[in-house]
């Protein structure tokens, strides 16, 4: 997750994800934007919006270990889901985990720039998002960056 501050309130946060299907498949990627934030309680719907938006299959979610990821009642939540199953990272492992990586590019395109509006900066964000998901190449080199290969391991069913 990413949160760009500009005042004492006013924030434009983004939470994404990098996806890898099955062989053949690109790396995708899918995100969101707010205004107002996310919490754990916003997470079963963002997850629901990632499955859907990936066909609708088995997915495993590999997580970092904020602590909004971890509360009982979002674990009671995504238990629910027979579909999901989530893998959390090692603590303080930014290294391991891909969408760190997109952040940081995210935060070198938007920074030391003065924006006039929060509508403005989020405008910036998105265009990056867009642009981003539409490099398959790029959104690959991300997951790599975890020493991950972004090509699954083929079925033997």
């Amino acid at each position: 997750m990413i949160a760009v501050n500009r005042g004492p309130r006013a924030r434009v946060n983004a939470t994404g994800w990098l996806c890898v299907g099955p062989q053949g498949k690109a790396v995708r990627l899918v995100f969101s934007t707010s205004r107002t934030g996310f919490t754990h309680y916003d997470f079963p719907e963002l997850i629901d919006r990632v499955h859907q938006r990936l066909g609708g299959g088995p997915v495993v979610l590999v997580w970092d270990n904020h602590a909004s990821h971890k509360t009982r009642w979002l674990r009671g939540r995504l238990g629910a889901r027979e579909w999901l199953t989530v893998v959390l990272l090692p603590r303080y492992a930014p290294e391991l985990n891909p969408v760190e990586a997109l952040w940081s590019q995210l935060k070198r395109r938007i920074a030391n720039r003065a924006y006039r509006s929060l509508d403005e900066l989020e405008n910036a964000m998105r265009s990056y998002l867009l642009s981003a998901q539409k490099r398959r190449d790029v959104l690959a080199g991300f997951v790599r960056s975890a020493h991950l290969t972004p090509d699954p391991i083929p079925s033997t069913t």
